[in-house]
């Protein structure tokens, strides 16, 4: 479910009071109306320059959200905008970012901005994933989507973003940015330009076979296993069908088709 958003001013003065200690005196603080997952979502500006806060309650169950942005960060960068610090105040989670003068990207067809996610992905599948960051492998994600014997397939050491919605994927400096790392993943090379698949068609409204060939420009992508496709674009609309039922929003019932669209065109093309 999405999070309540609040403003800056909002936030108790002890938090305030430390995040100006570390950014220096507020000129002017814009809360950022995208994304569903940040309690505060911020671009604070000072004399000194600009700098993007994101934030939850310390009691909220996807606090922990926050500790892995802060950690994969560090990795990404490049991929991602810098993380520059990682703070715990006053009841509150809060990592900060440099911030990305920026547009979320267009997926429809001839969008200029396919060439550049499609070479963002590419960059990011032959990351591997740090040893000594706790992820979850894209098998244990998927268990419940997927029988026993294929989620071997989906295994690997490539670190994995797994989100690549279009409120992700920043497009600023002539290229792909990526953001918001909570859903972070070891797995398999290919899995992102995967998922990918799956967005091109529902908010780029591509036909599987087009989105298909965008994801194919990623060569971890283009040499993957057909049947570990097949089972992962079956995993991914059982995934759908799940939050669709759960959170019966117009959004998730348009992604939901969309994967239901793909697994069926994996299906049919090896029929």
């Amino acid at each position: 479910m999405p999070t309540e958003r609040i403003d800056f001013s909002e936030l108790p003065d002890d938090v305030k009071v430390a995040v100006l200690t570390r950014i220096g005196p507020l000129v002017k603080a814009e809360t950022v109306a995208s994304g569903l997952n940040s309690a505060v979502a911020v671009r604070l500006t000072t004399e000194h320059g600009e700098t993007y806060v994101k934030g939850l309650p310390v009691e909220h169950p996807r606090v922990w959200t926050q500790a892995r942005e802060a950690v994969v960060g560090a990795y990404v960068r490049g991929i991602s905008p810098r993380v520059r610090w990682h703070l715990r105040v006053g009841g509150w989670d809060l990592v900060a970012f440099d911030v990305l003068d920026g547009r979320h990207a267009d997926y429809a067809p001839g969008s200029a901005d396919l060439p550049l996610v499609a070479v963002t992905w590419e960059r990011l599948s032959v990351l591997r994933a740090p040893d000594g960051v706790e992820l979850k492998g894209a098998g244990h994600r998927l268990r419940d989507h997927a029988p026993a014997a294929a989620l071997a397939l989906f295994s690997g050491d490539a670190l994995c973003h797994t989100d690549p919605n279009p409120g992700n994927v920043m497009v600023g400096q002539g290229r792909a940015w990526l953001v918001d790392w909570a859903w972070a993943t070891r797995g398999a090379a290919w899995l992102d330009a995967a998922y990918w698949v799956v967005w091109l068609i529902a908010e780029g409204g591509h036909l599987p076979v087009g989105a298909e060939a965008w994801a194919s420009r990623v060569p971890a992508f283009r040499d993957a296993p057909e049947d570990a496709l097949t089972a992962f674009a079956a995993a991914n609309e059982s995934v759908w069908s799940a939050i669709a039922e759960q959170s019966p929003d117009a959004w998730t019932h348009r992604v939901h088709t969309a994967a239901k669209a793909w697994a069926s065109h994996r299906v049919r093309g090896r029929g």
